[in-house]
Order: structure tokens, then sequence, then C-alpha cells
């Protein structure tokens, strides 16, 4: 089971978020999570693999850390994962042996093995994470199979939201797990959020919606109602959307 939020704040996104569904003549199908126009992928789910996206911030200085643009961007290497990555240590390697460019952590499940791994994706190096060294990373409580990263700048200062969340589901995460609870008590995923679901090939996606001001809640109100975590899901079953014919031209 593996759960992508995406917060971004305020933005013209969210009302105009697509999902499509790619059917190229190399490598694998799969479904990007994103925007008309947009080339790159920032969350998806292809026959073999699924991904997730956080921004990797620090306590320190800026809380950005070097980078620089001269290298594959970010939602390039996704979409790459995406469309030809068999496993998650395929995923790895291909982030391995990038010309990386901006800091993020990147997370990558499969279906043949049904195990997760985030990244510590960045310019100098790329960290795999497992659930033997998650703490390292964050400095929360780690699960046996399990891998987890909140929203905050890491380490986290948070040993509190998500942990609780965590070792409260822990074993019993399904997709509606994952959205109806984790997502919405965590008050993660404003843009849009997805749940991927290795054994029964399910996904959900919900996506939030802006009004005139470009907040996440009707004109009058200050508040988080429309955010995607707090909406319902469309539930998408992958087999169905990978075995659609391919478009003739």
């Amino acid at each position: 089971m593996q759960l992508r939020t995406l917060d971004f704040g305020a933005g013209p996104f969210s009302n105009y978020t697509v999902m499509t569904v790619y059917h190229p003549t190399e490598g694998n199908p799969f479904a990007s999570v994103g925007f008309p126009g947009f080339a790159g992928a920032i969350t998806g789910f292809s026959s073999k693999v699924a991904l997730s996206e956080k921004v990797w911030e620090t306590y320190e200085g800026t809380g950005v850390q070097s980078g620089h643009y001269d290298g594959i961007p970010v939602t390039v290497m996704i979409r790459d994962m995406l469309q030809f990555a068999n496993t998650k240590e395929e995923a790895i390697a291909l982030a391995q042996n990038a010309r990386r460019t901006w800091a993020v952590f990147l997370g990558v499940g499969d279906f043949a093995s049904q195990e997760f791994r985030a990244l510590g994706y960045r310019e100098k190096d790329v960290t795999v994470i497992s659930p033997e060294n998650n703490k390292i990373m964050t400095n929360q409580t780690s699960l046996p199979d399990c891998v987890y990263i909140d929203k905050h700048p890491q380490p986290s200062h948070d040993q509190s939201t998500l942990p609780n969340l965590m070792a409260k589901w822990h074993g019993k995460i399904t997709g509606e797990v994952a959205v109806q609870q984790i997502a919405r008590l965590e008050q993660s995923g404003d843009l849009h959020t997805a749940a991927y679901d290795f054994g029964r090939k399910k996904a959900w996606i919900s996506v939030g919606r802006i009004n005139s001001k470009g907040e996440y809640g009707p004109d009058d109100a200050h508040n988080k109602e429309w955010c995607a975590f707090n909406n319902s899901y469309a539930e998408f079953d992958m087999e169905s959307l990978f075995s659609e014919p391919k478009p003739q031209f």
C-alpha cells in the first residue's frame, strides 16, 4: 500500500487537474496525475511501479538544499521511472545513474515485491530509505515493513501526528484507510492525493478545488473544506486502465 499527498498551497492548478493514461510504444503503460500540457510527472502509477514525491526541506539555513539546473528535471525522472522501470530496484538505478538537479524525496513501490522504498534524492547522492533506516532520516518511530515521511521539513519535529496514525493502522492499511484516515487526519494533500494498492491493483485519486480567491474553500470562508484530503475519491482499477486499446491514428 502506497500513499502520495501533494501540498502546494494556493494556485490555479487544482481546478485544472487531469489524469492521463499513456500507452507508449516503448516501456510500460502508465497513468499520470498532472495538468494539461504538462510533459513530466509528479504523481502516477504504471503497470509495474508507483511513484510518490515530497520536497526535501531541512531546518538549516534557508531550508533549501544545494542543486543546479544542468541535468534531468525531477518531473522527467519521475516520468522515466513510471514508463521504464519494471521494479523498484530499476527505478532506484535510474535515480542513481542520473545527473540529478534538486533535492526531493521520491517514493517507489512495485507489484513484483509489493514493497516500498523512499529515496533521499539530491544532487550529490541518493539514499535508499528502508524500514531499517527510516528513523535516521526522519527522526520518527520505525515500524516493521513500513517507510513513511511526513509533510514537514526533515528530520521532522512532529513526533505524534503521522507516527501515531501509522502505529494505529499498522498492518491494517488499505486504500480506504490511507485516504479516509491517514491523509485526512494528517491534513496533507491540498492539491491532490493518490493511494495505490498493489495487492488489489486499485488506485484512489482525490483532487482539491479552489475558489475565486485561490483558496481551498467557499469565497466567504477561510478553511480547508475543499482540500483534496477532505474531498471524495475516485477509485480506478489499474488493469482496466491499462488494458484500454491504444488510440488508432
